[in-house]
């Protein structure tokens, strides 16, 4: 299973908001070009990638000179998860459509001995990401 650029951009956008983020009551607002440039990523590309984070209440924006994007929520309260479902949506190792999974499951699943392999990677990676902040994140990558 690979992380899609979607998710990696996303991830990458969220981190550079939260390293501008000082506390909710001072908004540091950050325009989505210096982002971008930063990280060599299409613009275009990285906006629509904002676009759904802030449907998800993760980001808002603020337009005029002062304008820009900033985080909703502080760092240490946005999940991984949040951030990943909103822009890859569940998580399915296999694509069999496991028990997380609503929707495409195949019809061989409850005899697939595979299912109990790809079931606990999913429960591991939902773990994971649920129980990681984009804080934890940051501290690890600047600390770490």
């Amino acid at each position: 299973m690979k992380l899609s650029t979607k998710g990696k951009y996303g991830l990458i956008a969220i981190a550079d908001l939260a390293l501008a983020y000082k506390d909710a009551n001072e908004e540091n607002y950050v325009v989505l070009k210096t982002i971008a440039k930063k990280r060599n990523i299409s613009e275009a590309y990285l906006e629509r990638i904002v676009a759904k984070l802030k449907k998800g209440d993760l980001v808002k924006t603020q337009r005029g000179s002062l304008g820009g994007y900033c985080l909703a929520k502080s760092p240490k309260e946005i999940k991984i998860s949040e951030v990943l479902y909103l822009l890859e949506g569940p998580f399915d190792v296999c694509g069999c459509g496991g028990k997380d999974i609503v929707g495409n499951s195949c019809e061989k699943s409850s005899s697939c001995i595979s299912n109990i392999v790809c079931d606990k990677i999913n429960e591991k990676i939902k773990e994971t990401i649920e129980n990681m902040t984009v804080e934890d994140i940051l501290s690890s990558y600047y600390l770490g």
